[in-house]
């Protein structure tokens, strides 16, 4: 169950909510799992206060299709509980799981240094297949570029999960769900707000990341390898390239 807010043709916000039965109870609670925080509905920060009331309005409608809401994954101050249950409608409120992170400081040598003797030595090793060109990392910007990049990182992660004999969300193999991905990265690539990385070996793509940037943080999402190049260390390479300061270009927090 979610509820779309329009402002005339437009999406002007979204309330991700699923309904499920637990024994004769009926629970309404938040689309998503810890650990991870959001702190209202999706909306633009200029439509907030007109989304929250227009799903609180849409909620009090039709309250007698559930017994009481549960509210999890909200930032400490989050004012959506307070506006719901001001509404009078019954709440439950679970506190937030912080989303893990790691606040990087300022050079490479000073990140190494805060890590394990083990770990130390393993970034900077896989580091060199790129330095060396043994694998090739390349962004790809051109919008052009996406929809194949995207269908070969679906390819990958697929091969990736089976291979090791684990349960891939099924959303998640569904051509749904890349359709919605490529449109993400669509309008997130041209501002720099995602990055699609492509890793190539002997010029064969083995493995496609897709990552998220602002002004403060690089969000690490998703992405896949070729299970037959799992020895190259594609997903570490993938990771400690977020780390360098050369491909952050700014953000502090991973």
């Amino acid at each position: 169950m979610g509820v779309l807010v329009h402002d005339g043709p437009r999406v002007a916000g979204v309330a991700p909510l699923t309904l499920q039965r637990f024994g004769p109870v009926r629970m309404l609670g938040m689309l998503g799992k810890e650990p991870g925080a959001i702190g209202t509905w999706v909306a633009a920060p200029a439509d907030r206060a007109a989304v929250s009331a227009a799903v609180t309005e849409e909620l009090v409608r039709r309250r007698g299709e559930w017994d009481a809401e549960i509210l999890s994954c909200l930032v400490p101050d989050s004012a959506t509980s307070d506006v719901l249950a001001g509404a009078g409608l019954r709440i439950m409120h679970r506190s937030a799981v912080a989303c893990p992170a790691i606040a990087l400081p300022s050079t490479w040598d000073a990140y190494l240094a805060m890590l394990p003797r083990g770990r130390r030595g393993n970034l900077p090793r896989h580091l060199r297949r790129l330095d060396e060109g043994e694998v090739e990392l390349r962004e790809v910007r051109d919008p052009g570029e996406l929809p194949r990049a995207q269908a070969r990182r679906q390819e990958l992660r697929q091969l990736q999960w089976d291979e090791r004999g684990r349960s891939l969300n099924p959303m998640h193999r569904t051509d749904r769900f890349r359709a919605f991905l490529l449109e993400e990265v669509r309008a997130l690539v041209p501002p720099a707000r995602a990055l699609v990385w492509e890793f190539r070996v002997a010029g064969q793509t083995t493995g496609i990341y897709v990552n998220f940037v602002d002004s403060r943080s690089f969000y690490r999402y998703l992405g896949g390898f070729d299970p037959a190049h799992a020895a190259l260390g594609i997903g570490k390479i993938a990771i400690a390239a977020g780390i360098t300061p050369e491909h952050r270009e700014g953000p502090r927090t991973l």
